[in-house]
């Protein structure tokens, strides 16, 4: 990678226009590795950006999104989208401006072998018992699986148990399946057949996504701000795309991790383009469009009051396209 701070005298002069604060403050969570920092002690965005930006780390998504709403922090760089859709349906006004990172292999279903299931063999399903935490993005996506494989989800038999217990159940062959993510994934996978491998979740469409949240006061008064930091992100996605080996040392190092929990952690990890992440299956469309079927799944499992009637105005793509149209900055 080229020395991200070293720009051509144009490139300094088209971002010398950025009107940006004289301190940008941007929200993390502690222990979530993302590219972004690679160069957030680097110095890259606050060259960019024309501001000093500060790095705050949290560990929930409420505590987050309380200092998003009282300006503490003003970009929240990984939201994850159960916790955005809650807020959202209460009223609270935020922008989803960006994708921050998806995750198809972050969590699944795995069969016990004694099930017999297999792609050609879906019938098993029918009656079986399923160990998950109901009402979750898991349990949204194994209704989805059971879809695909033309199974009625009121055929099976849930059984309520958070991931560990889940696999521990599976294991003891207590359960025909079980769902789960983090950790429990790792174990359940030592026992079993997944339901779905990632290409076949993309395929019917199980998505697994963070998402770069603003409030939109913040971005109608910087729109260029917000944009320079979504190219940043961008650019840097991209490079650890091509060689990630190249920069989790320095990640680690930021978040205060070891190599191999970064490595493990981000396994799987995929950043979209910025052209995919404009295109239908993203932010054009599709995005939204699972917001509205997951929030509705979530009312119905009693986990929300109520839904939006759509979610397209939650999200604004219009940073993202002008982020699309900045100079490359190098890589």
């Amino acid at each position: 990678m080229k020395n991200f701070v070293l720009f051509t005298l144009g490139l300094l002069s088209f971002f010398s226009t950025v009107q940006a604060q004289e301190t940008l403050r941007v929200g993390y969570f502690s222990e979530w590795p993302l590219p972004a920092h690679y160069d957030q002690s680097s110095g890259a965005y606050d060259e960019m950006l024309g501001a000093e930006t500060e790095w705050s780390a949290f560990d929930s998504s409420t505590d987050m999104f309380a200092a998003l709403e009282t300006g503490e922090i003003q970009i929240a760089l990984s939201q994850g989208l159960v916790p955005f859709l809650l807020v959202a349906t209460a009223g609270l006004d935020f922008k989803i401006v960006d994708i921050a990172v998806s995750y198809p292999a972050g969590e699944n279903c795995v069969a016990h072998p004694d099930l017999r299931f297999s792609a050609t063999n879906s019938a098993t399903l029918t009656g079986a018992t399923i160990a998950l935490a109901v009402g979750t993005t898991a349990h949204f996506n194994l209704n989805q699986a059971l879809a695909h494989f033309g199974v009625a989800p009121s055929s099976v038999k849930l059984v309520n148990m958070p991931p560990a217990q889940a696999a521990a159940a599976l294991a003891q062959g207590k359960v025909d399946i079980a769902c789960g993510w983090g950790p429990a994934l790792d174990t359940l996978l030592d026992f079993g057949t997944l339901l779905l491998d990632n290409d076949q979740k993309s395929a019917i469409g199980v998505k697994n996504y963070d998402t770069i949240v603003i409030k939109p006061s913040f971005g109608a008064d910087n729109p260029e701000v917000v944009a320079t930091f979504l190219k940043i992100t961008a650019e840097l996605n991209s490079s650890f795309t091509a060689n990630p080996s190249r920069m989790i040392p320095k990640i680690a190092g930021r978040l205060n991790m070891t190599e191999s929990a970064v490595t493990a952690s981000m396994n799987g990890f995929e950043f979209p383009s910025t052209t995919e992440k404009l295109g239908v299956e993203w932010m054009g469309g599709d995005a939204q469009l699972h917001m509205k079927v997951l929030a509705d799944f979530f009312v119905n499992q009693n986990v929300a009051a109520s839904a939006l009637e759509s979610y397209e105005s939650v999200v604004d793509k219009s940073y993202l396209e002008r982020a699309a149209n900045l100079p490359l900055i190098g890589n």
